[in-house]
């Protein structure tokens, strides 16, 4: 763990012209080292080891999926660094393992981590064409104040044959759960992977598993779980053992993001369910390639009234007009929190488009994301390597579609059982977001920054916009145009009539506030410095409250309890200012001085919070060198062990407690 990722590095939006994308939260170092620069990582095992996998890898259906693990050594490279780990290395993917490039599951050994990553998996992304839609719906997640899997991107050797440009990304596992919720890797025992669990019957709970090896047969707290669902009559019935706004606050990504590969939809799969420490049980997804419009298919959505033809499941639409009511599968969990009555889906929903999910925002991150990542997905097609599965199907895009589908263009491709197709990214961004605008009532052309993209109250009546339109497909060869979708080979780009918004970005929007709506009330209680969501009775060992850990973990990448109220005694008290430097940006300084917690530094100072507001903490506090984490209110440990280091020192784990390892430890 990181313990620089438990802060929240919020940059105060009164303090700065414009705030980046990433400035609500921090990712974790290993990622953060992904976006300054694309790293290389060189596996190497040995040759016959290497036969053997590829060999495994061979398969053009799921039956013919074979499991083959074996250990390597790795070499990670980045900005003239050049470190060294023994990994083990797998086979991974499910649909993506029967593509012509499958992908690989990593674990790094000896009690080591890849910079805070200890597991995660690479994956090539081959059957979209823009590469950046598991990124970009990470990213939305975590702006949004959700908990989330992150990703970055890496160029890959092995045995020091080149094998492309990969995306890279957590897995789910006893050491990230560790991380994110505070809690040590033996007490993680009921975290459970779930598929087609959709909480309709009693069934289907047995097609989930307990990501502990240890406690595979510690089942009951999940079948608990699910027998109380499907006996729930209403709300507040679900929210006695489970996180439902936050739920709900997923539910409402699901939909904007058109994601048919997680809950909402018939599949139910790729999440997973976890009973915290306070006895809610809170939802994580996983696995984001396939959004943001990625192959949506009609055969997805049954209940689309009056269209669906369940002898043309290809048929298309425009799904980024498609309803919640049309998209979710009659889950009964939905009917009781969402169609009953929509109101706190609706917050959620608007929460998520003011601070994530609106043009002023995406755009502009799409932009940096495409032009960081640009020469090596272009070296990438050119050379079109790593593709070690010949009998899996090779589902190829150009470096001229990823140009256009991160712009605006819809790309079909019209081989490979015409199921490989996404729209634009800003395409889709944009139809979602205007249908969601019209039919929630979201004020989508203000020109005041105080009122564009927030709920309007009282709300207007819905406004829905049709899915039927005119469809047109461009031969880009030839530059045809047809009204019914041309036979394969090849690729057409699809145009949708004249269903898109004539939208104009305002200039210098974002939304800054901390994320309170929907967030988990856990990592909240744990950022609050409450055991079990009770206040901490000691009188005067008050905590920072600044609204979540999903804040900062969206905020951040929180990865523990915070030992709070602790005072931090070798904080010397500073000089009296007549003026506090922080009221020239309209804010207070910090009641407790030097013993406030550093929450952010910027170019002004260091900033801690009091009574849910920012707060300046004095500029002359002088911390002890001895224990370099005490500034941020840790304690000294009492041992030596080091657990993880980061820019602001080495850390221990003691007493279920982050602690700062002393400088002293580090000489000896």
């Amino acid at each position: 763990m990181k313990l620089l990722n438990v802060l929240s590095t919020v940059s105060l939006f009164a303090l700065s012209v414009k705030a980046g994308f990433y400035d609500h939260f921090r990712r974790t170092e290993l990622y953060e080292i992904m976006d300054k620069s694309i790293p290389v990582m060189r596996i190497t095992m040995p040759k016959a080891n290497w036969t053997e996998m590829v060999d495994k890898a061979q398969a053009e259906a799921h039956k013919e999926l074979k499991e083959y693990e074996v250990q390597a050594d790795l070499k990670f490279i980045y900005e003239e660094n050049e470190e060294s780990y023994k990994i083990k290395i797998k086979l991974g993917g499910k649909s993506s393992a029967v593509l012509s490039k499958p992908g690989f599951n990593i674990k790094i050994k000896n009690n080591e981590s890849l910079h805070g990553t200890k597991n995660f998996r690479l994956r090539s992304d081959q059957r979209e064409p823009s590469m950046m839609r598991s990124r970009l719906t990470t990213d939305i997640l975590q702006k949004s104040g959700l908990l989330a899997i992150e990703v970055g991107y890496t160029e890959l050797y092995i045995n020091d044959e080149y094998m492309g440009f990969w995306v890279v990304s957590d897995s789910i596992k006893k050491n990230w759960i560790s991380r994110k919720f505070g809690i040590k890797e033996d007490d993680v025992r009921t975290v459970y992977k779930c598929d087609k669990l959709r909480f309709d019957d009693g069934v289907k709970k047995v097609n989930c598993v307990n990501i502990n090896d240890d406690y595979a047969d510690n089942m009951e707290p999940l079948y608990d779980f699910v027998n109380k669902v499907n006996a729930a009559k209403t709300r507040a019935d679900l929210e006695e053992f489970m996180e439902v706004e936050n739920f709900l606050k997923y539910m409402a990504w699901e939909w904007l993001m058109g994601s048919w590969d997680h809950f909402l939809s018939s599949f139910s799969h790729n999440m997973c369910w976890f009973l915290q420490p306070n006895g809610k049980w809170a939802y994580i997804p996983f696995d984001h390639d396939i959004e943001l419009g990625e192959e949506v298919h009609a055969k997805f959505f049954p209940y689309m009234d009056d269209i669906y033809d369940p002898n043309d499941g290809d048929k298309d639409y425009d799904y980024t007009h498609i309803s919640f009511a049309d998209f979710e599968h009659h889950h009964p969990i939905i009917k009781i929190l969402v169609h009953d009555d929509d109101t706190e889906f609706r917050k959620c929903l608007g929460d998520i488009i003011s601070k994530a999910f609106n043009p002023e925002i995406l755009f502009p991150h799409i932009d940096e994301v495409k032009n960081y990542i640009a020469p090596y997905v272009k070296k990438e097609k050119e050379l079109n390597v790593g593709k070690f599965n010949k009998k899996g199907l090779d589902v190829y895009f150009s470096y001229e579609h990823f140009l256009l589908n991160t712009e605006y263009t819809f790309v079909y491709n019209l081989g490979c059982w015409l199921w490989y197709k996404g729209y634009g990214l800003k395409d889709w961004i944009l139809g979602r977001y205007e249908y969601a605008a019209r039919y929630y009532g979201i004020n989508y052309n203000s020109t005041n920054p105080e009122e564009r993209h927030k709920l309007i109250e009282p709300r207007p009546e819905p406004v829905i916009l049709p899915y039927i339109t005119d469809i047109t497909y461009l031969d880009p060869k030839t530059n045809e145009t047809f009204t019914e979708r041309p036979e394969g080979p090849g690729y057409a780009y699809v145009q949708f009539g004249d269903n898109r918004l004539e939208y104009t970005l305002l200039e210098n929007y974002d939304d800054n506030r901390v994320p309170t709506i929907g967030v988990n009330e856990y990592l909240r209680s744990i950022e609050n410095g409450k055991e079990n969501g009770k206040e901490n009775e000691k009188e005067n060992e008050t905590t920072t409250e600044i609204a979540t850990e999903t804040a900062t973990e969206t905020a951040t990448e929180t990865e523990t309890s915070i030992e709070t109220g602790k005072e931090n005694e070798e904080a010397e008290a500073p000089s009296t200012d007549k003026n506090c430097w922080a009221n020239a940006f309209g804010y207070d300084c910090c009641d407790r001085g030097c013993q406030t917690k550093v929450v952010v530094v910027d170019d002004d100072g260091s900033w801690g919070a009091q009574n849910h507001e920012w707060c300046g903490i004095p500029k002359d506090c002088k911390y002890s060198e001895e224990c370099p984490g005490s500034k941020l209110g840790y304690s000294c440990c009492e041992g030596c062990v080091v657990y993880e280091v980061d820019d602001i020192g080495s850390w221990g784990y003691e007493n279920d407690q982050w602690c700062s390892t002393k400088t002293s430890c580090l000489k000896n």
